[in-house]
């Protein structure tokens, strides 16, 4: 006997509009995954566009500090070579552009642009997003840097009477600096011994002392272990003795005080005796210790004037000095005696 299978017409119905909501949802589900995968092609080269823009600001920045720190140091040699090798070795593929300019006497201004290591052409190239026609972006970076005599800084706690340091310029470069505040080339490097004990004897044309007032011998009050901090603006405390200030603390320092040039604040005028000492600051210079004597040590330089008995002295040379140090600050109507700051500005 034949069997017979007998369906409800509802239950058919609703299978088939099952059916059609599966369907519906398939097509959905494509057009997101569409939409997602466009979402995540974008922050793939977002993401990469955000690193190369790192590299070149890295690029930009290190080339305005090395093409300023030139500059400062009396040339500013070939710039845009310069700017290009400091571009390329921060880029991880070893390829980028740069564009130097100086948009005043005393700044440079460095614009990094992304290259493509194969073509050379000066543009990023995309990955997912060439296929939405996007094919490459341009990407750059911007630095600028300048540079200039110091209005402050943290400084070794002594001071030279500036008197003293126009005798190591040569005739041109002295002319140069009182009519123009500045003069190119290094301080005439010869080795001397700058005494501040009370025989110290005076340098020809200097007042007697060279400017130090009885009992100052030169230093100044700490700010802070054995430095002071320094501002051209204001009159600043001599402290007396004839060794190093704060003697256990600056005892430490003997041993790296060769290692590099020390910024060195010049005074223009001293003022009544003894810890009264005041000074009038007037620059900062530039002074390579190769020698010293204090009552508690010595390491004296032969190529300098002898400092015998009594004799209590720093001995050495005004040289340049470019220094990258972030406390230091600058300002515009200073003399620039051959120390320099270099500081980012944008």
């Amino acid at each position: 006997m034949r069997r017979l299978n007998f369906l409800r017409p509802g239950l058919v119905q609703e299978d088939a509009k099952e059916t059609k909501e599966r369907g519906a949802a398939t097509v959905i589900v494509a057009g997101l995954m569409v939409v997602l995968l466009g979402f995540a092609a974008i922050a793939v080269d977002v993401g990469a566009l955000y690193a190369e823009k790192a590299q070149l600001q890295n690029g930009a920045d290190a080339a305005a500090l090395a093409i300023a720190t030139d500059c400062a140091g009396g040339s500013c040699g070939n710039s845009t070579s310069t700017g290009n090798q400091f571009a390329n070795s921060n880029a991880n593929d070893n390829s980028s552009g740069a564009v130097v300019t100086f948009p005043a006497a005393t700044t440079v201004r460095v614009v990094t642009n992304a290259r493509d290591a194969g073509s050379g052409a000066n543009s990023f190239s995309l990955f997912f997003a060439q296929a939405f026609g996007v094919q490459t972006a341009a990407v750059n970076a911007t630095a600028e840097a300048s540079w200039g005599a110091p209005s402050s800084a943290t400084t070794l706690p002594w001071t030279v009477s500036e008197c003293v340091f126009k005798k190591y310029l040569s005739p041109t470069q002295l002319a140069s600096l009182n009519s123009t505040g500045t003069f190119t080339g290094d301080p005439i490097p010869t080795h001397v011994t700058l005494r501040y004990d009370t025989n110290a004897p005076a340098v020809g044309g200097c007042v007697a002392q060279n400017g130090y007032q009885p009992g100052g011998f030169g230093w100044l009050e700490t700010t802070s272990g054995c430095s002071t901090d320094i501002s051209i603006s204001a009159v600043v405390q001599g402290q007396p003795g004839n060794h190093f200030p704060n003697a256990a603390t600056c005892d430490s320092v003997l041993a790296h005080i060769m290692d590099e040039p020390a910024l060195i604040p010049l005074f223009k005028t001293a003022a009544q005796n003894g810890n009264k000492t005041k000074y009038t600051l007037i620059g900062f210079a530039a002074f390579q210790v190769t020698g010293y004597k204090f009552d508690g040590g010595q390491q004296l330089d032969p190529a300098a004037p002898s400092c015998t008995g009594n004799c209590r002295a720093l001995q050495g040379y005004f040289t340049r000095f470019v220094s990258l140090e972030e406390g230091s600050q600058m300002s515009g109507g200073i003399p620039n005696y051959g120390a320099s700051v270099v500081t980012l500005t944008e």
